[in-house]
């Protein structure tokens, strides 16, 4: 949790939370056993999520998190830090690396404004869980979650159990085409300068999405992402940025993994490290140059001359887990 109660430009939003991956949750709270009024609760929290869209990490920090601590709402725990990286080490006693990783999708995140919308109530209708559906399908970013609280009275005490009445979890195929966003693959694909490396990038993505992992698009470019059996948001294998811009070392095509990612996936690591090793093994790959990172970049020219390399590398990514999810 870091954020309670946060006010916000259009509002007060109950509670904000941030995983150690670096995904963000905003929650809206409606009371009594009446139906909520749900049109009114999911506009708030997009209202909520506008407000927070666009914000750098380090805004986000100031503005609400080191409110939040510094506020009457920090539980007294919380109270011995004083900004995200402190209560990141607080709570999960966080590595460099991962705290690199947690930046790294934060930063993405808060620039798409892919966030976690959740409301959270003691009744919900059919219709609602409908609609949570329709939007969990249809939106581009942003996932959504219903979580009922169950009152429970007894002996002079009151105490509430949540269940999850309708998830967050995009169906595969809405993940690897709705949510990569034709219009930014396609703005991408145009800015690129020379046009043979535009038809081989334009080959990787596709076949990226044949082999159904996603895309996640960011303000400057793309992470190739794959899902796992041991957590629920995908990982990152693989970074395309534009030219002129990098990030962590990877400049215009980057393949590999975030080194503490593998111990946050141990089903899937023996091949995450099997794929590094071979994409460092391609003809052109320089090293990324980030500690945080088990990654090689690779140059226009080096992705045009090691296309099907580069293709068969995922392809061999993909075949060794297959059976794991």
């Amino acid at each position: 949790m870091v954020g309670r109660e946060t006010p916000l430009a259009s509002g007060a939003i109950d509670l904000v939370g941030v995983t150690k991956s670096g995904e963000v949750l905003l929650v809206e709270f409606k009371t009594g056993p009446q139906n909520p009024d749900f049109r009114a609760a999911v506009a708030q929290l997009v209202d909520y999520g506008a407000d927070l869209w666009g914000l750098t990490v380090s805004d986000f920090d100031d503005g609400v998190v080191q409110r939040f601590l510094s506020s009457s709402h920090c539980p007294k725990p919380f109270k011995a830090a004083s900004s995200l990286r402190d209560l990141a080490d607080l709570v999960w006693t966080i590595s460099d690396d991962d705290w690199g990783a947690l930046v790294a999708r934060l930063e993405q995140v808060l620039a798409s404004g892919d966030f976690y919308f959740v409301v959270a109530a003691q009744r919900f209708v059919p219709a609602m869980t409908k609609t949570l559906s329709y939007l969990n399908e249809v939106a581009r970013v942003g996932r959504y979650a219903l979580v009922q609280l169950i009152k429970l009275d007894g002996a002079g005490a009151t105490a509430y159990s949540a269940q999850v009445v309708a998830n967050s979890v995009r169906k595969a195929s809405a993940l690897s085409t709705a949510s990569t966003g034709v219009t930014n693959e396609q703005a991408f694909l145009a800015a690129l300068p020379d046009g043979d490396y535009r038809d081989v990038m334009r080959d990787i993505l596709t076949a990226v999405r044949t082999l159904g992992l996603s895309l996640e698009w960011g303000s400057k470019g793309t992470s190739i992402r794959l899902r796992t059996p041991d957590k629920p948001e995908p990982i990152s294998i693989g970074w395309a940025l534009p030219d002129g811009a990098h990030w962590y070392g990877v400049r215009h095509l980057g393949l590999g993994h975030h080194v503490g990612v593998a111990d946050d996936v141990p089903a899937v690591a023996n091949a995450l490290t099997a794929f590094a090793t071979k994409v460092a093994q391609l003809p052109g790959g320089v090293p990324a140059t980030s500690k945080s990172l088990n990654a090689t970049t690779f140059a226009p020219d080096a992705v045009v001359a090691a296309k099907q390399q580069i293709i068969s590398a995922v392809e061999q990514l993909v075949s060794d887990l297959t059976g794991l999810a």
